[in-house]
């Protein structure tokens, strides 16, 4: 029932955020602080999100993309992307691509919260593009907002229904989420594009393991470390698989996982009880 909810808040949201950002809004940008309900890709904000770690310098008379699309000086980038914004007046395509540029130059500063208002009034003046959602996608995960960002991939998806780093994208969230038939698929929609995606293959083996099914985890998470020996969640499913018929080999496993990737809660939490 869990799962459920799960999956139709996500429909629920996909099909919101779809509408809100191809509707014009006369209200003020939101708060970059989350929010309970979803949120539309906003119209521009009043004021450029405040940086983290650096102060954008007063922007220059005559900014460039150049100089905003720049990743040597996130000040000077910042600062030039801004006088875009304002530069570009009533022209939709230019003032979006400038929030879009400034959306990465506020990401590669640590600004997750600026970016994610920058590409939600990138997606104001662009709604159709995929490279958008994805990439809001992707600043959502990182803020730990599965729901949202599970909702965006699908919107990328949606405009864009090949592309493998939405559908991995996606995957991850629903495996976070604990929807993992709908992991399972998107792996798999994933290795019908790209029959050697270690991702695709590792991210399956782990879904498939948790789901019950230890014999066609193993075979998936083979075939991940096989492709890339450095698969964090091949060697949890074929870890966890191994459980019950070779526990040195579980534990070795285990332990490589966590090595590659400290946050994977569950085989942290089984390698206790293994070495218990």
């Amino acid at each position: 029932m869990k799962r459920l909810h799960l999956l139709a808040a996500v429909c629920g949201m996909t099909l919101a955020t779809s509408a809100l950002a191809q509707t014009p809004s006369t209200a003020p940008a939101p708060s970059p602080k989350a929010t309970v309900a979803p949120p539309p890709a906003a119209a521009a904000p009043a004021t450029p999100a405040p940086a983290t770690g650096a102060t954008a310098a007063a922007a220059p008379a005559a900014a460039s993309m150049a100089d905003c699309t720049q990743t040597t000086d996130a000040v000077k980038a910042t600062a030039a992307c801004t006088a875009m914004i304002k530069e570009a007046g009533k022209d939709t395509a230019k003032r979006s691509a400038a929030y879009a540029a400034r959306a990465a130059s506020w990401k590669a500063a640590g600004n997750l919260r600026g970016a994610l208002g920058d590409y939600s009034s990138a997606l104001y003046g662009d709604p159709k593009n995929a490279t958008l959602w994805l990439q809001r996608a992707d600043i959502r995960a990182a803020l730990d907002q599965k729901i949202r960002a599970a909702a965006d991939y699908s919107l990328a998806l949606k405009y864009d229904p090949k592309n493998v780093s939405a559908l991995l994208g996606r995957g991850e969230q629903f495996r976070l989420l604990g929807a993992l038939p709908k992991a399972i698929e998107d792996a798999s929609e994933v290795l019908k594009i790209d029959p050697k995606s270690a991702a695709a293959y590792a991210q399956r083996a782990y879904a498939t393991q948790r789901y019950g099914k230890d014999a066609d985890a193993l075979k998936d998470a083979e075939e991940a470390i096989k492709l890339d020996p450095k698969a964090a969640l091949a060697y949890a499913a074929r870890g966890l698989a191994e459980v019950k018929t070779d526990k040195a080999a579980a534990i070795a496993d285990l332990k490589k996982a966590l090595e590659l990737n400290p946050k994977l809660d569950a085989v942290t939490a089984a390698l206790k009880k293994l070495v218990a």
